[in-house]
C-alpha cells in the first residue's frame, strides 16, 4: 500500500490533473459501453440521453487533458487557443451542475463541472488511501509509512488548488473543452489517432 501510494502521489500537480481526467475518462467509457449497448436505434428517453450526455462529457475531459498535456510546450495552437479563451472566456459564467442545451434539448453538466468532478474522484481516492494510511500508522509507526502519508497529503493539497484555479478560470474551460472537443471529434471521423486512451465513437 505504501508504494503504491508513493508512486501514484509523487507525480507534479500538472501530471495529478491529467492523471484525473484520464481516470474520469475511463470511468464513463465503461458507463457508456453498458448504457449504449441497450441504447440501440430504437432507443427512446432517459437512456438514449444518457448516452449522449456520456459521449459528450468523455470527449470533453480528453479535451482538457489535451490541453494539459502539451501546456509545457506550449506549440502555437495552444498559444493562440489560450489567447482566444481569455478573450471569450472573460465573461462567461459557468455554474456547477446541469445547464440546459438549448439547441439539444437535454440537460447537460458543465465544462467545468465534468472537469471538476473529475478532479474531485482523484482526490476521493488520495484520501481514502491516505485513511487507510494513517490508521495503519496509529496501530504500528513506521518512519517510510509516514514519507508516503505525507506525499498523499500533498496531492490532495495540489488537487484543491488545481480545482480553485478552475472555479477562477471556469469561462476559459468551457471555449477550450468546446473548441478542442470539436478538433477531437473530427480527428475521430478520420480515423486519426486522437492521443487518448479513452476514445468513444462519435
Amino acid at each position: 500500500m505504501a508504494s503504491e501510494g508513493q508512486k501514484a502521489a509523487s507525480e507534479s500537480p500538472l501530471r495529478l490533473a491529467i492523471e484525473a481526467l484520464h481516470g474520469r475518462a475511463r470511468a464513463l467509457s465503461e458507463y457508456y459501453s453498458v448504457y449504449r449497448s441497450g441504447a440501440g436505434p430504437r432507443a427512446r428517453g432517459r437512456r438514449h440521453q444518457r448516452v449522449r450526455e456520456l459521449r459528450h462529457d468523455i470527449v470533453r475531459l480528453q479535451a482538457w487533458a489535451w490541453y494539459l498535456s502539451v501546456a509545457d510546450r506550449r506549440p502555437w495552437w495552444w498559444r493562440a487557443l489560450h489567447r482566444l479563451s481569455g478573450v471569450f472566456g472573460r465573461d462567461r459564467r459557468e455554474q456547477a451542475g446541469r445547464r440546459r442545451h438549448r439547441r439539444a434539448g437535454i440537460q447537460r453538466l458543465s465544462s467545468f463541472s465534468v472537469v471538476d468532478r473529475a478532479y474531485v474522484a482523484h482526490m476521493e481516492d488520495f484520501q481514502g488511501r491516505l485513511l487507510t494510511l494513517q490508521l495503519a500508522q496509529q496501530s504500528r509507526p513506521d518512519p517510510r509509512r509516514a514519507v508516503c502519508q505525507q506525499r498523499l497529503e500533498d496531492a490532495v493539497r495540489k488537487l484543491a488548488e488545481h480545482r480553485r484555479c478552475l472555479a477562477e478560470n471556469a469561462g476559459r474551460v468551457a471555449v477550450i473543452c468546446w473548441a478542442l472537443a470539436r478538433v477531437l471529434r473530427v480527428r475521430g471521423w478520420l480515423g486519426l489517432d486522437r492521443g487518448e486512451p479513452c476514445v468513444v465513437d462519435s
